[in-house]
């Protein structure tokens, strides 16, 4: 405060420029993601498993993004989407960790649309998810798309909710 205090003396910009550089809390403050392992805390970026750093990295995402949901001016719109978008976030986790993963999104209470080459997204740890399949061959200029649900225990393939062109009725 003392330092923006005394650029604004040397005509260092209007007092809300002045106020924003003296509370960026980047500016003076740095965030370390650390993990237990071995009964001691250590860095993220030391020695672990691919799937070990995309779980320090995916944990604190699905926090920071049902904080920042849970603030003011998102609450007032009871059942809008809480949403995270994820492209392969679990390559290289386990099974065991993915369905630890998708508990977390649960419990912080997170709606999500996940890309994924071989991940379904059917987990016990998740009540409900509907899945589109997409299917691509080489040379074919279309994609096949295949709706599924996943309930919880079952994962069934569900009819196409409604053809975008009717067929038409025999004559």
């Amino acid at each position: 405060i003392a330092a923006e205090r005394s650029r604004a003396d040397a005509g260092g910009g209007s007092l809300l420029e002045q106020l924003a550089r003296a509370l960026d809390y980047r500016r003076w403050h740095r965030f370390r993601v650390e993990r237990w392992q071995g009964g001691k805390w250590g860095r993220l970026s030391g020695p672990a498993s691919s799937g070990e750093r995309a779980l320090g990295l995916t944990v604190p995402l699905f926090a920071a993004v049902s904080s920042h949901y849970s603030q003011g001016g998102h609450d007032g719109y009871a059942g809008a989407p809480r949403l995270v978008l994820l492209d392969e976030a679990f390559a290289g986790i386990d099974r065991e960790a993915r369905a630890h993963c998708m508990a977390l999104i649960r419990e912080f209470d997170l709606d999500f649309v996940m890309t994924s080459e071989s991940e379904w997204g059917c987990y016990a740890e998740l009540p409900g998810v509907s899945i589109c399949h997409l299917l691509r061959r080489e040379g074919i200029d279309a994609v096949h798309v295949s709706r599924w649900a996943w309930d919880g225990r079952t994962r069934r393939e569900e009819p196409d909710p409604g053809r975008r062109f009717p067929l038409e009725p025999s004559i």
